[in-house]
């Protein structure tokens, strides 16, 4: 592992002593944030320093020694660095909300560990790295691809975290019928009789719940953690116990626990390690440049258009396409293919929507960045957005021209399918998009239907296999039920 020296850049003081924002505003060179309030409103452009001072009031502890300050300070200016774009089509960069980094007021403290570690990123081969931290590992950092699948990167694995010893379990109780409350909001279907652990990994986490009698009848524990509330269930390092109806889990650690443990970092720099060392143990393997030596990553996806909804055919030039430069495909050839699929199933459904932004990701990676989806989705179509998987993938799936299809279905048959099970629009647009204009959208002939996945099966999948059955259960559910009614609207 490679580190430079950290450069100070100016006095780093005011005649008060204290770091200001303009002093952080030079040190920035230029490099801005545009952050975007979670809630709605005006976005704001501000020097990178300026926001990784206000980001670390918001994420580090307090009273930590400087030196867990300065090592989170360099994975807050990397994070937002790997991250820029993640709300292009909302008009910024970063949000204000725990779905990206938390800004709060900064204060000496903070300011001082930024300007200390000012223009320094941690990168992987030569380019910011995608990383991330939390607040308590609980002992054992955490891999990246157990909590999001794809993301499986060296530098972010299980590992040791021996500054935890003295950490006091946290306990949560609740009810089955809870819990089933809690499940049903998230597309769980039945009545739960019993919840168990089925299976951990390597850094002894809840992998997988067995949920005798809900469907489906697993649950990955990150998304249990998310269901229940990540603040309810701390960590996915938890024993359950039984007895009668109540449920009782028994835990270590908070947050995913991946990357820099921020409590960790703070009892590491106050036993006297260095920034350095404090940064090798949580993120193994990566080189600490600086940022005008570190390649940029690929370009954002294109904004978001204005969305228009209308009963006509859309007028040519009504689709924006983004592809990586390395593309075999170019942006014209892919806003050809998505404006033929739009006539063509605009025909078949009677609907339309105009305009439609595409993006197709270079790299996984982006991909799952901007959207958030496990490295077996292929597609995500949302509004008058399409951002699909990179190419290579695609040609592995259904191929690209069918995932266009696919998606271009949802965005028409969202709107008037909007308060139906997720199946039913899943269904439809994998039922039109291997259909022509030819059929004039006719019905098949009726045929026995399987049964019609719940929400969580096609939304919390465990797996490509559960994933692509789901999916594959729901358009013949769909097929079936459009045959009795030979209206695709009516189909419920």
């Amino acid at each position: 592992m490679i580190f430079a020296a950290f450069v100070v850049h100016g006095s780093g003081q005011s005649p008060s002593g204290d770091v200001t924002d303009a002093q952080l505003a030079v040190a920035s060179a230029g490099k801005t944030v545009r952050l975007g309030p979670a809630g709605g409103g005006r976005a704001a452009t501000i020097p990178i320093e300026v926001y990784v001072a206000r980001v670390l009031a918001g994420e580090a502890e307090p009273r930590a020694a400087q030196g867990a300050h300065e090592a989170l300070a360099v994975a807050i200016r990397t994070y937002a660095l790997f991250n820029a774009g993640r709300h292009e089509r909302d008009g910024f960069d970063l949000c204000d909300s725990t779905h990206c980094q938390v800004p709060r007021a900064a204060t000496p403290a903070t300011r001082r560990a930024t300007l200390a570690t000012a223009g320094r990123i941690l990168t992987y081969q030569n380019r910011p790295a995608e990383l991330f931290y939390s607040a308590s590992c609980g002992g054992v950092s955490e891999s990246a691809s157990q909590v999001w699948p794809g993301a499986d990167y060296p530098y972010l694995q299980v590992a040791k975290d021996d500054v935890h010893d003295e950490d006091v379990p946290w306990t949560l109780t609740m009810t089955r019928e809870q819990i089933e409350r809690v499940l049903a909001r998230a597309g769980f279907e039945g009545r739960l009789r019993d919840i168990r652990i089925d299976q951990r990994n390597a850094s002894g986490r809840v992998a997988l719940l067995e949920l005798d009698g809900l469907v489906p009848d697993v649950i990955r524990g990150d998304q249990f953690r998310m269901a229940v509330g990540p603040t309810t269930v701390r960590s996915t390092v938890f024993e359950i116990d039984r007895d009668g109806d109540q449920v009782r889990l028994t835990g270590r650690g908070y947050g995913h626990g991946v990357g820099m443990c921020v409590i960790g970092a703070g009892r590491r720099a106050a036993r006297g390690e260095s920034v350095e060392e404090i940064l090798a143990q949580y993120y193994p393997g990566l080189d600490l440049t600086p940022l005008s030596r570190a390649m940029t990553r690929t370009a954002p996806p294109a904004p978001r258009p204005a969305p228009t909804a209308t009963a006509t055919r859309p007028a040519r030039g009504v689709v924006v396409a983004r592809v990586p430069s390395s593309s075999p495909t170019d942006a014209g050839e892919l806003e050809r293919m998505v404006s033929g699929a739009h006539d063509d199933l605009a025909r078949v459904l009677g609907v339309s929507v105009a305009p439609i932004a595409v993006t197709l990701y270079g790299t996984l990676e982006d991909f799952r960045a901007v959207t958030g989806q496990p490295w077996w989705v292929s597609s995500v179509a949302d509004g008058t957005s399409i951002d699909l998987a990179p190419l290579a993938l695609l040609e592995q799936r259904d191929g690209l021209a069918l995932t266009v299809r696919a998606a271009v279905a949802e965005l028409l048959v969202a709107q008037a399918l909007r308060d139906r099970p997720r199946w039913v629009r899943v269904g439809a647009a994998r039922y039109f998009a291997r259909i022509s204009a030819a059929s004039n959208g006719a019905a098949p002939p009726a045929g026995d239907a399987p049964r019609c996945p719940a929400d969580a099966e096609l939304t919390l999948a465990v797996s490509a296999v559960a994933q692509r059955e789901a999916e594959t259960r729901a358009q013949a559910c769909f097929a079936s039920r459009f045959a009795r009614t030979g209206d695709w609207r009516s189909v419920r």
